[in-house]
């Protein structure tokens, strides 16, 4: 089967993907950096002292799992946790890419007791809303690794852009031996993806739950960008309160459900009478 080949002037500069700072140019060619020691370690300990507080007190009889994605915390957080996008050394990192800047959405992305196995191999993009320049900052709140559920990022396929639907990514179209960065991060350290990369994460085999913030940011000028943190919006038309649905009469997901519902009358026709 014919296969996309990894580019050799991405290879080049595969090295400088991980750094003490973000270097532009590698990011915007990789679509993946990792920056080492981008915060205080005492601040992310102090959102790790929130976590626990909160985990402690509302987690503490397990939380809500969504079957479909069970890495995510369906729970509402704190202001103590449900503000740290908007730290001043979080919008400094993020600046760089985006001078003037909104955020997306903020949310926990988990490893626990409830959510050991791996994700599979995908872009955000095809479920978002707005335009593709988005970029993900990961913030882990304890160790991150291979064995404990890490992340694993795809460089260079963002450049790929939209693929025409969602779901599980077939990695066997790249180029075998296609670079895969799969970093272990400590308190402090970032790590940024482009919205159209390729990812996934690695099932956890052993260590401490993986507990990551991730925060995807974009320009302010996306019509699905609420308040502006840094910068201005300069003429955005905007979605407001618009929602996702509401720009299909119909649309692949309305016809799922069509069908969906069709099949459960169908089989509510078969079932035996009652008693």
């Amino acid at each position: 089967m014919p296969y996309i080949q990894f580019p050799a002037a991405f290879r080049s500069v595969l090295e400088q993907v991980d750094q003490e700072r973000i270097d532009l140019p590698v990011y915007r060619k990789l679509g993946v950096a990792i920056v080492r020691g981008a915060l205080p370690v005492e601040l992310v300990t102090s959102w790790m002292d929130a976590w626990r507080r909160y985990r402690e007190s509302v987690l503490a009889g397990g939380r809500l799992v969504d079957p479909f994605n069970p890495v995510v915390l369906q729970e509402p957080v704190d202001e103590a946790l449900a503000a740290i996008h908007r730290h001043p050394r979080l919008l400094d990192v993020i600046e760089q890419v985006y001078p003037d800047v909104s955020l997306y959405v903020q949310r926990f992305v988990i490893k626990d007791a409830a959510s050991r196995a791996p994700v599979f191999l995908h872009q955000d993009y095809c479920y978002d809303l707005g335009m593709p320049e988005k970029t993900s900052i990961f913030l882990p709140l304890g160790p991150m690794s291979p064995a404990n559920g890490g992340l694993r990022f795809y460089p260079g396929t963002h450049r790929l852009g939209y693929l025409g639907d969602a779901g599980e990514l077939d990695e066997s179209v790249l180029e075998p031996g296609w670079p895969v960065v799969a970093p272990t991060l400590q308190p402090g350290d970032l790590a940024l993806m482009h919205e159209c990369t390729w990812h996934a994460s690695a099932p956890h085999q052993s260590g401490p739950d993986r507990v990551v913030l991730q925060m995807t940011f974009q320009p302010a000028d996306d019509p699905s960008s609420g308040e502006v943190l840094r910068g201005r919006a300069a003429d955005r038309v905007a979605f407001g309160e618009v929602g996702r649905d509401a720009f299909f009469k119909r649309s692949r997901s309305s016809r799922l459900r069509e069908l969906q519902a069709a099949l459960d009358r169908v089989d509510a026709s078969r079932a035996p009478p009652p008693g």
